[in-house]
């Protein structure tokens, strides 16, 4: 009898412990997890990867080929990245003096020159959930090079990024270590 009872309560104590699975939110959630730089002979960085993860409970990151909202106004990016110089024990936004178009929804274009923040704004392609699985658990390499991003940014900061799913979900921002580079 004792067996019996030591029997079935290891069998629920088996039961109690085993995890269930967890239902991943409709709303992104992104983290950073590295950077990887590439440099030339002399030791100057030419390109680097910024690497970070994402979590997506209904699997609608990214846009597919030809998916694309042609109307006034439209934002197609879903990728939002700020860069931030090191400021002595802080950060500041790091700006350029550049030509702005602002466009509303009723077409209406205003062209203008401001100083305005350094921004890697992107559109990230369309991410298949893997199997018959709905959410997302994927990590996203973009590569800046140096002709079209590092000769803008400073030898140390860092970067702020979230992302937009195409039901229009904001991930949290996420803050990365700090960048250095060789220039």
């Amino acid at each position: 009898m004792f067996k019996y009872f030591l029997s079935i309560f290891v069998v629920v104590l088996m039961i109690g412990s085993c995890k269930k699975d967890q239902t991943l939110s409709t709303t992104p959630e992104v983290s950073f997890d590295n950077f990887i730089t590439y440099s030339d002979a002399a030791g100057v960085d030419t390109a680097v990867d910024f690497v970070f993860k994402i979590k997506d409970g209904d699997g609608d990151i990214g846009f597919q080929e030809g998916e694309f909202d042609a109307s006034c106004g439209a934002d197609n990016s879903n990728l939002y990245i700020a860069y931030e110089e090191k400021n002595g024990a802080g950060y500041r936004p790091k700006k350029i003096w550049t030509q702005v178009t602002d466009i509303t929804t009723n077409c209406d274009t205003t062209i203008y020159f401001d100083s305005v923040q350094v921004k890697f704004n992107q559109r990230m392609q369309y991410i298949e959930p893997p199997g018959n699985s709905k959410s997302i658990e994927a990590t996203v390499t973009y590569r800046m090079d140096y002709i079209s991003a590092l000769i803008l940014l400073s030898t140390q900061g860092r970067f702020q990024f979230y992302i937009r799913d195409r039901a229009n979900h904001i991930s949290n921002t996420a803050v990365t270590d700090d960048l250095l580079l060789s220039k």
